[in-house]
């Protein structure tokens, strides 16, 4: 048996998802005195039921949804158009991207208006070919209300509902193992006038429409902020002000790689194959709109933790699993220093060089612990498979003088 500790409780959800989806068994869940929780887990298996990557991967995109995400170059300007993937980035924060790799978030409001899914529709094969672009764990989430209201209507028309009563029909969409069936059957005949002994078959257009919006308000929609995906406005524009600021903030997001670093070393670090260490699984799942599948938890994962560190001190990631995306900075979401400072992201990229966008290529990307005149010290991720301290040269050279890494970015989150 494992055990994961110093799990958040607005995380804990995400971790048991994870470890169901590499069919590891939960074996219990305790609170800490600090309001972390703590999940011990059972690694037993067979040979002939080992997780693999495979299995883990089968669910999990190979490359990224908008093209867009996996390039250098900054989207269109201009409003975003329809949007047609979207997926859950931070507690009750909800980011949409259109084709062209224009964005904007939900934050805030209620679940359902979070997700344009009024109906609080289940994922699944049904969301997805109502229209569904992404979900949030449990529940899909659409690209529009309009899409989510459709979706209810018809989910109502398929064969599951459609013979059914009004009353017989709410019971099913919303059982009484997780809701007040009677109550909320009761509530959506008066507000919609349908008797409860109402077959669906009989139903016309425009009193599917009245139960759908009747639905939305029983479900609860509650509007929240809708907003850019980029920084606010810093309150100084001086880069000592600004330097001064972040340095000022580097616990947020210390404070959490320090805490992985912590971890027993089984907890912190890849594992042989055929099984996948969940939690850097889970750092993936967190930071990235998509995964390079690739490998499992012995594929590059140094940009996903730096990204998991900020993204749950509450600070903006890069949403790619890449080092390169910091260099990239798309967002204006890092501010440039001239040196490596304590607490600060170094990016180090490693030959050839001579793609000035850094389009692909492999890099490496860690938190700043210290540095020298020829070295920098990271606390980071993937550092000889786990995460530790490494000292890095702050350039690389063969035997024949030839460049082969070098740091190529110093910088720091955006602190209003």
């Amino acid at each position: 048996m494992e055990t994961m500790t110093g799990i958040p409780k607005d995380k804990l959800n995400e971790v048991l998802s994870v470890l169901s989806m590499t069919k590891l068994k939960v074996v219990s869940i305790d609170k800490a005195q600090d309001g972390t929780y703590s999940v011990s887990y059972s690694t037993a298996a067979t040979p002939a039921k080992a997780t693999t990557f495979a299995q883990i991967s089968a669910s999990l995109p190979v490359s990224a949804p908008v093209a867009n995400m996996d390039l250098p170059d900054l989207p269109p300007p201009g409003a975003a158009g329809p949007f047609v993937h979207a997926r859950s980035i931070a507690y009750k924060t909800v980011l949409y991207t259109d084709a062209e790799g224009r964005d904007e978030i939900r934050e805030g409001g209620s679940r359902s208006w979070r997700n344009c899914n009024p109906g609080n529709i289940r994922k699944g094969d049904f969301s997805l070919n109502a229209g569904a672009i992404g979900d949030d764990g449990s529940f899909a989430i659409f690209p529009d209300e309009q899409t989510g209201t459709a979706a209810i209507i018809a989910l109502l028309k398929t064969s599951k509902y459609i013979n059914l009563t009004l009353r017989d029909a709410v019971f099913r969409y919303a059982p009484p193992s997780e809701n007040n069936s009677a109550a909320y059957a009761a509530a959506l005949a008066e507000r919609t006038g349908i008797p409860l002994d109402t077959l669906l078959s009989t139903l016309k257009a425009d009193e599917f429409r009245k139960v759908a919006r009747r639905i939305q308000e029983i479900e609860g929609w509650k509007p929240g902020l809708i907003r850019a995906n980029a920084p606010a406005a810093l309150r100084s524009t001086t880069t000592s002000a600004i330097i001064s600021s972040a340095a000022s903030a580097t616990q947020d997001w210390m404070d959490i790689a320090r805490r992985e670093a912590a971890l027993p070393a089984h907890e912190r670090s890849q594992w042989p194959d055929p099984g996948e260490n969940p939690r850097i699984l889970n750092y993936f799942k967190v930071c990235s709109a998509w995964f390079e599948a690739d490998g499992g938890d012995e594929v590059d994962w140094c940009a996903a933790f730096v990204n998991y560190c900020l993204v749950t001190s509450g600070h903006m990631g890069t949403d790619h699993p890449g080092a390169r995306s910091f260099f990239w900075n798309k967002k204006g979401q890092f501010i440039s220093l001239p040196k490596p400072i304590p607490g600060s992201i170094a990016v180090r990229r490693y030959a050839p060089f001579s793609d000035p966008k850094w389009e692909s290529g492999p890099g490496h990307v860690g938190f700043v612990i210290a540095a020298s005149e020829t070295t920098v010290t990271l606390l980071g991720g993937n550092q000889s498979g786990t995460v530790r301290e490494s000292v890095f040269p702050l350039v690389s050279k063969d035997a024949s003088g030839a460049v082969t890494a070098k740091f190529i970015a110093f910088m720091m989150p955006a602190i209003m």
